[in-house]
């Protein structure tokens, strides 16, 4: 396996420079405005522990890490797999996006296919989730709200994820995520003792430059993923962490 300092490394490696205008969010999916051709890799890693007197030990030795794969290999068709260390869970999946000017909308549709190790064992979960996923186009040139719709078949759960891109400067954008819990509580222990899940949100600045986007985040779920995140969170403890996209061109 390539050690996670290497694949940093490559990821910050300068290589053709060119626009990279992906609205993209901590974790909410957005429809695609990539070209044919490109491939987007990815790093997330969120730490396990919160700030304290040992600071900056107990931030850093424990972190949850997921890596990512993007391609586009058709206008508006984009194909992609992840893994996440953590929780052992794979996917991949397809989407389509549609675009809609006039009404100042983009649409995408997303089908995938996960493989996760059960919380409460070793036994793992296959299913499929489907998502529906709306962006608008910069309103006054500045503000791209985002509704993205999931129904996950394993827990047979639906749910949403909302967001708000704030763009600051050409290259800085203020970003916002709230997950409502829907529906019934998630089978996760440490939610299940709960009378109510707390619901999801994060906070971020993402800074864009040429082939790359950094996103500094902190939220109060330091899982991955539109699936997790429409089962709530065990607290509003606040965790930090970043992302990181590197995209090439072929």
């Amino acid at each position: 396996m390539i050690p996670l300092k290497t694949l940093a490394c490559c990821l910050l490696t300068a290589s053709i420079v060119f626009a990279y205008e992906e609205n993209s969010m901590p974790e909410l999916q957005v429809p695609t405005g990539l070209d044919a051709g490109s491939l987007e890799a990815s790093i997330q890693h969120r730490f396990l522990r919160i700030p304290g007197p040992d600071f900056p030990d107990n931030f850093i030795n424990m972190a949850n890490v997921k890596l990512g794969l993007r391609y586009i290999p058709l206008p508006k068709l984009d194909v992609g797999t992840s893994y996440d260390f953590l929780f052992k869970e794979y996917d991949v999946r397809a989407g389509y996006s549609v675009l809609f000017p006039r009404e100042f909308l983009r649409m995408q549709a997303v089908a995938s296919y996960y493989g996760a190790k059960h919380d409460a064992g070793t036994v793992w979960d296959h299913g499929f989730l489907g998502q529906i996923n709306l962006q608008s186009e910069p309103l006054w040139d500045r503000v791209l709200p985002v509704v993205d719709v999931a129904y996950d078949g394993v827990a047979d759960r639906a749910g949403l994820g909302t967001g708000i891109d704030i763009i600051v400067l050409n290259n800085v954008d203020l970003l916002g995520e709230y997950y409502p819990v829907l529906g019934k509580r998630d089978s996760l222990p440490a939610i299940r003792s709960m009378k109510k899940a707390v619901n999801c949100f994060a906070g971020a600045v993402k800074f864009t430059t040429a082939g790359h986007q950094f996103i500094l985040t902190v939220s109060n779920n330091y899982e991955f993923g539109m699936r997790r995140h429409l089962r709530g969170a065990a607290d509003n403890t606040i965790y930090y962490g970043f992302t990181i996209h590197r995209l090439f061109s072929f």
